[in-house]
């Protein structure tokens, strides 16, 4: 009888690791972008979607997911199966959105990070004829007296919170005017209706054309891509980072299995030579961070907006 139980225990135990197994190598049949076509995040995802489905060899959908202030797109997967074929291309909202949307339509709770796949540290830049370094800036600021008006795209995103925590971290009054998406925002400041804007390195094409001028990077290092550009630490304006990222998402409840097998398949697609190239093209830099690392990431960046959101006492409704 001892002999038959254990060897009844042994196929269970090797039914659950070989469902496990199954699992974790099931094929990924979407990645959610909880965004509108033709942005960043679209475009980062279907090269992400197209590398990932060569190396599995089978087709990905993007499935564009917009409203809500990515609300809509990220309810979705965490209502999804939690099986690893559902993903959500996430990014700031999805650490803002708790605090931002009162009547959010899921529980945050009900995803989890898998990894880090972009980042894109923001830089501050002006007007070509308002001021050469951050020192004038901020006298501008503190000496007109209509003040210094900041464009963002849109209410709670990265470039909206970068201005607040900027502003607060000098003491200064700011108007913020937001704009339904990077593109307005981005034309208005280049025809001088605003002062200054947080942005990628996508703006820096404007900067070499002499239509805006680029101030500092709010990083705690310089970047690669622009070595000559100050970061804002170095110019005495101290801990003022943001940057746009993106990270992929499941449902809670997938498997520990399930999670480390896309973490591989993620880190080997950001690896690839066209991978970083492409998200440099876009303005990003293609970065993996695991689970761990990004979890933490992903925590200070929940605590740091949310108490800017409080301050500034911001909302999406």
């Amino acid at each position: 009888m001892r002999a038959a139980i254990a060897r009844l225990a042994l196929c269970l135990a090797a039914t659950s690791v070989a469902a496990a197994s199954v699992a974790a190598e099931a094929p990924v049949e979407r990645i959610v972008v909880p965004y509108a076509v033709g942005g960043v995040t679209d475009l980062y995802g279907r090269v992400l979607a197209e590398r990932l489905a060569a190396a599995q060899g089978a087709p990905i959908l993007v499935d564009n997911r917009p409203g809500g202030g990515a609300a809509i797109g990220t309810s979705h997967v965490a209502k999804s199966p939690p099986d690893g074929r559902t993903l959500l291309l996430g990014s700031v909202g999805t650490a803002t959105n708790p605090a931002m949307i009162k009547a959010l339509p899921y529980d945050p709770r009900d995803i989890v990070p898998v990894a880090q796949v972009a980042v894109s540290p923001l830089i501050l830049y002006v007007r070509a004829d308002l001021a050469t370094d951050v020192r004038q800036l901020i006298d501008y600021a503190r000496k007109s007296p209509r003040g210094l008006s900041f464009a963002n795209s849109g209410v709670g995103s990265s470039p909206n919170l970068a201005a607040a925590l900027f502003a607060r971290e000098l003491g200064l009054q700011v108007t913020h005017v937001a704009y339904r998406g990077t593109s307005a925002a981005i034309n208005d400041l280049l025809g001088g209706q605003v002062d200054a804007y947080f942005d990628t390195l996508q703006a820096m094409t404007h900067v070499k054309a002499g239509r805006i001028r680029a101030l500092a990077v709010a990083a705690p290092e310089r970047l690669e891509q622009a070595p000559d550009l100050p970061t804002l630490d170095e110019l005495g304006v101290r801990d003022v980072y943001a940057s746009s990222w993106w990270g992929i998402f499941v449902a809670s409840g997938t498997s520990k299995e399930g999670v480390q097998a896309l973490q591989k398949r993620l880190r080997a697609v950001i690896d690839e030579p066209i991978v970083q190239q492409r998200a440099r093209e876009m303005g990003a830099i293609a970065v993996f961070r695991d689970q761990a690392a990004f979890q933490r990431f992903f925590d200070s960046e929940v605590a740091r907006w949310s108490a800017i959101i409080a301050a500034e006492n911001l909302s999406a409704q």
